[in-house]
């Protein structure tokens, strides 16, 4: 069991870097994890399925944050790799919460838009993203 999580009302520690890295989050509706704070910069409520995104990428940053962020900025394959397992535990959460179909493929559609989209500097394409989610949700 992942311990609880800190959730911050400010920008994170990293966030230059990010932008310097060639993506583009919006401080209005994008939420960072650095360690086991959650950075949320609009301090509007975070979505239960949400917080079990950032709950993977806590996990995924081990006891070496610093180490991970280096990483991610740099190399995209990577990037895309943590974030499409963070998106497929966000969508298995979901459905294990929602079983409407066809609302269950408009969050996927959603999830994968925003994985090829601007915030992670473009680094796949949308069916990719859709598909990879999916696979690893094993849903």
């Amino acid at each position: 069991r992942i311990k609880k999580m800190k959730i911050v009302n400010e920008k994170p520690p990293i966030f230059d870097k990010i932008v310097k890295a060639g993506m583009s989050p919006s401080l209005d509706s994008t939420i960072f994890t650095y360690g086991d704070t959650i950075y949320n910069p609009s301090g509007r409520p975070i979505p239960d399925h949400l917080i079990a995104h950032e709950a993977r990428h806590f996990k995924q940053q081990g006891n070496d944050p610093a180490a991970w962020w280096d990483k991610y900025l740099v190399d995209k394959e990577f990037r895309f790799e943590q974030e499409a397992e963070a998106y497929a535990n966000q969508y298995k959460f979901l459905c294990k919460k929602v079983k409407d179909r066809n609302y269950r493929i408009r969050v996927l559609h959603d999830l994968a838009a925003i994985l090829a989209g601007p915030t992670y500097g473009g680094i796949t394409a949308h069916k990719k993203a859709f598909d990879i989610i999916k696979q690893k949700a094993n849903i």
